[in-house]
This record gives C-alpha cells, sequence and structure tokens, in this order.
C-alpha cells in the first residue's frame, strides 16, 4: 500500500502542477498496479508454491474489484461511465483468471 500511496499523492502534485508526462506515467503505473494487484501480491508474497499463490490471489480478488471500480470512476472523469466500468473490470478480471489459472497446477 506504501508505494500505491506515493504513486496516488504524485498524480494529485502532477496534475496541480500541469506535469502532463509525469502524470500520466504515475497514472499508468496506478493502473497496472490496480488491474494486477491480486498477481502482484501472490508475487510479492514469501510464498512459493502455486497453490498457496492461488490461494492469496483468490483473497486478495475482492479487494482488486473494489480498486478497480475507483479506476473506473477516475477514467470516467469522476463520473460513472459504462464503457471505463467494464474495460477496467474487464481488465482486472482477465488478469485474475489469468494468474488463476497459471497457479492452478
Amino acid at each position: 500500500m506504501g508505494v500505491f500511496g506515493l504513486l496516488f499523492a504524485l498524480h494529485i502534485v502532477f496534475a496541480a502542477r500541469d506535469m502532463e508526462v509525469a502524470f500520466a506515467v504515475v497514472a499508468i503505473l496506478i493502473t497496472v498496479q490496480i488491474v494486477a494487484f491480486g498477481p502482484i501480491t501472490a508475487l510479492v508474497s514469501s510464498v512459493e508454491n502455486g497453490t498457496e499463490r492461488r490461494r492469496l490471489l483468490r483473497r486478495s480478488s475482492p479487494l482488486s474489484m473494489v480498486m478497480a471500480v475507483g479506476l473506473a470512476w477516475a477514467y470516467g472523469d469522476m463520473a460513472w461511465s459504462m464503457p471505463a466500468l467494464v474495460g477496467v473490470l474487464g481488465a482486472t478480471m482477465l488478469v485474475h483468471v489469468v494468474a488463476d489459472r497459471r497457479w492452478s497446477s
């Protein structure tokens, strides 16, 4: 959560100072972190076998979906947008399903 907090703070600073390139880079990093939150969590944990990683992935997936809804709201210019919601949730689910299948054996 420390990295996410830092990135979130930076995106606010860069937006306030009209630093478009820096804002875009940070926005991409936030997007990757949210969309792949479950797999990233499983990979950086001390768990080494696939079954345990899969269990950790499944435990972190609900939080991933909640954060993805927030990200979709941000991509919709702080309003609800069905294309943004479907796109971000779809990407998040796809990444989590691929990781789940990868660690299924």
